[in-house]
C-alpha cells in the first residue's frame, strides 16, 4: 500500500525585514580623514548606506573659514567634497557637517560627522566649547554662531572672517574644535544676513573683554547674548485705525518725543489739538485727536529731541465714524479680589474731567470712606481701601462720573465683589546675601510676568505676602549703574549687560504656607 502524505503551506505576508535604526557610518575615505600634509582639492568619502544632504548650506561649518566655500555633492553611497579656496600653510580645516547627513530610507541622522585634515605635518586638538545663553533671561540660544579671532583689533567682528566658528545646537552649546595654540578673540553673533560679521544693528552679540589663552582645551565657558541699544531711532508701525486715535511704534524708547502737525497751524499750545500719551517703556506712542482739529488730512512730523525721525500722512476718519455713544469704564475687579489689590479703571479715551466724590464704595452694605481717588494717567484711575479679607463690597459709579475728550461720558455701574481671605495666600520669606556692593533688583515672577520686584542693596530679609498658589520664579540683576532697571551692553565700548541671576529651582506656593529661602549670591 502506498501513502502519500500532502502538506499545506502556510502563508506569511511579506515584510520589509527589521525598520533601520543606525545612521551612515563612514568606511573609508580618500585621503583618509585626519591626513596631514594635505594638497589635495577633493575629498572623496565612501559611507556603508546610502545617504542624502538635508540644509548642507546651513549645518556645515568649515573651520577656519575658506574664501569660497567647498561644493558638496552625494554619489549614492559617496559624500564628495571639492575645495574651491586656496589653503593656508600648516593649519588644521575640519567640516562639520552638523545634522545634514542621512541615510535616504528612515532619515536617520550621522550626527556631528566631522573631516579633518591639517595642510602640515600635525593635527591641531585644542578645543574650547560651552553655551551660549540670553543675557537677560538666561534661556539658552539655538543657531549661534561662535567665532574666534586671532585678530585682535575692536573692529574685527565688524569687518574681518574669524579664523575658527562653531554653530550652537538646540541646548545652546557650541563646541570649536582643532584649535591652533595661541591667543584669541572671542565672539557669539546671531548673524542674521548669514556672512560671519557683526554688521546689522538688530543682530545679537556676545564677547570677552579679555584676551583668551588657548594651551589646552577649556570646557564650561558661558557667553551671555544681548542686543545693543540702537542709536537710530525710527519708526515701526503707524496707523490710523479708529477715530480720533493714531497710534505710533518706535523701535526703541524715547523721552523727548515731539510731534508736530505740518498741514495746519495753531496759535495756542499743542493740547488743543492732541493730547500724547506714551507707553511705560516709551517705545509706543498714541496720538490722540481733539475734534474737528482737522478736516480731511493730517501730515505730522516726528521728532526724538531736535532729530527729524520721519513723516507721516493721513486721510483723517470722519468724527460720523465713532461708534462709542458711551464711555467704556472697565476695571481689575474679579468676584475674588486680592487683598493686596488697590481698584484700577480704566476708560477707553482720555479723559477731561471726573467727579470722584461721586463714586461709592459699600462694605458688607455699609457705605465706607475711600482711602484715597487718584488718576494716575490719562485713562487711568486707581481707588485705595483697607480692603478686610472674606468681605462682600459693592463698588458704585453713577452716571457721568468721567468725561473724555469726545464729550463722552459713562452709564452707571456697579461693581459687586468680595475679598479673598489671608489663608488663600502663600508667603516667600527672602534672606538675600550678596557677594557684592552694587544695588540690585529682585523679580518675583508667575507665568513668565512680573509679579512684584524690589530695589535692594545689601543683605536683606524681605517678606513677600499675598502670593497666590502657583509656580514662581526669582530673578537678580545687578543694577550697577542704580537706574533701577536692567541695561543691555554695547561692544564697541567694552560694556557687558548688567549681569543676572536666576534662583535654580522652582518655587511651589501653597495656600496658607510659608517658604524660606536662603539665597547667597555671588557675583
Amino acid at each position: 500500500m502506498t501513502v502519500v502524505l500532502f502538506s499545506c503551506a502556510q502563508i506569511v505576508p511579506l515584510t520589509g525585514g527589521d525598520k533601520d535604526l543606525d545612521a551612515p557610518k563612514e568606511l573609508e575615505s580618500s585621503p583618509k580623514n585626519g591626513a596631514i600634509d594635505y594638497t589635495n582639492e577633493s575629498i572623496t568619502i565612501q559611507f556603508d548606506e546610502y545617504i542624502k544632504l538635508t540644509n548642507v548650506s546651513i549645518q556645515l561649518i568649515v573651520s577656519p573659514l575658506m574664501e569660497t566655500a567647498p561644493e558638496i555633492l552625494v554619489k549614492g553611497k559617496k559624500l564628495v567634497i571639492k575645495l574651491k579656496s586656496e589653503l593656508s600653510p600648516n593649519t588644521t580645516y575640519s567640516l562639520n557637517f552638523g545634522n545634514a547627513i542621512s541615510d535616504i530610507t528612515e532619515n536617520n541622522i550621522s550626527p556631528n560627522y566631522k573631516y579633518v585634515f591639517s595642510t602640515g605635518d600635525y593635527i591641531d586638538s585644542l578645543s574650547y566649547s560651552g553655551t551660549v545663553i540670553n543675557a537677560f533671561d538666561q534661556a539658552v540660544k539655538e543657531n549661534i554662531y561662535v567665532l574666534l579671532y586671532d585678530q585682535f583689533e575692536d573692529s574685527v567682528p565688524l569687518k574681518e572672517l574669524p579664523r575658527y566658528v562653531a554653530l550652537t545646537n538646540k541646548k545652546g552649546e557650541f563646541s570649536i574644535t582643532n584649535i591652533a595654540n595661541g591667543k584669541y578673540k572671542l565672539f557669539a553673533i546671531s548673524d542674521i544676513n548669514s556672512n560671519y560679521l557683526f554688521d546689522l544693528p538688530n543682530e545679537a552679540i556676545g564677547f570677552k573683554n579679555e584676551i583668551i589663552t588657548l594651551d589646552s582645551s577649556k570646557t564650561e565657558n558661558f557667553i551671555s547674548l544681548f542686543e545693543e541699544e540702537s542709536e537710530l531711532q525710527f519708526i515701526v508701525k503707524s496707523e490710523h485705525k479708529y477715530y480720533g486715535k493714531i497710534a505710533f511704534t518706535l523701535n526703541s524708547p524715547t523721552k523727548d518725543l515731539n510731534i508736530t502737525p505740518l498741514n495746519k497751524t495753531f496759535n495756542e499750545q499743542l493740547e488743543n489739538w492732541s493730547i500724547m500719551e506714551a507707553n511705560n517703556s516709551g517705545d509706543s506712542v498714541t496720538l490722540w485727536l481733539y475734534p474737528e482739529a482737522f478736516d480731511k488730512e493730517i501730515e505730522l512730523l516726528i521728532k526724538d529731541g531736535n532729530e527729524i525721525i520721519d513723516t507721516v500722512n493721513f486721510e483723517v476718519i470722519a468724527q460720523s465714524k465713532l461708534k462709542d455713544s458711551t464711555l467704556s469704564v472697565s476695571s481689575n475687579v474679579s468676584s475674588s479680589f486680592g487683598l493686596d489689590q488697590n481698584i484700577r479703571l480704566t476708560i477707553n479715551h482720555p479723559f477731561t474731567k471726573y467727579s470722584s466724590n461721586n463714586i461709592k464704595l459699600y462694605e458688607d452694605s455699609t457705605l465706607v470712606s475711600i482711602t484715597s481717588f487718584t488718576d494716575i494717567g490719562l485713562r487711568e484711575f486707581e481707588l485705595a481701601y483697607d480692603f478686610k479679607e472674606n468681605t462682600s463690597y459693592q463698588l458704585f459709579i453713577p452716571q457721568n462720573s468721567f468725561e473724555d475728550m469726545f464729550g463722552l461720558t459713562n452709564d452707571t455701574i456697579k461693581l459687586d465683589f468680595k475679598t479673598k481671605k489671608e489663608s488663600d495666600y502663600g508667603i516667600i520669606n527672602l534672606n538675600i546675601i550678596p557677594k557684592f556692593s552694587e544695588n540690585y533688583i529682585i523679580q518675583i515672577s508667575k507665568n513668565k510676568k512680573i509679579i512684584t520686584k524690589s530695589h535692594l542693596t545689601g543683605t536683606q530679609e524681605i517678606h513677600y505676602k499675598y502670593l497666590s498658589p502657583g509656580v514662581y520664579s526669582l530673578k537678580l540683576i545687578i543694577d550697577s549703574n542704580g537706574d533701577k532697571k536692567w541695561n543691555t551692553g554695547n561692544y564697541l565700548e567694552g560694556l557687558q549687560p548688567e549681569k543676572v541671576v536666576i534662583y535654580n529651582k522652582e518655587i511651589k506656593i501653597r495656600a496658607n504656607w510659608d517658604n524660606d529661602i536662603k539665597w547667597l549670591i555671588k557675583e
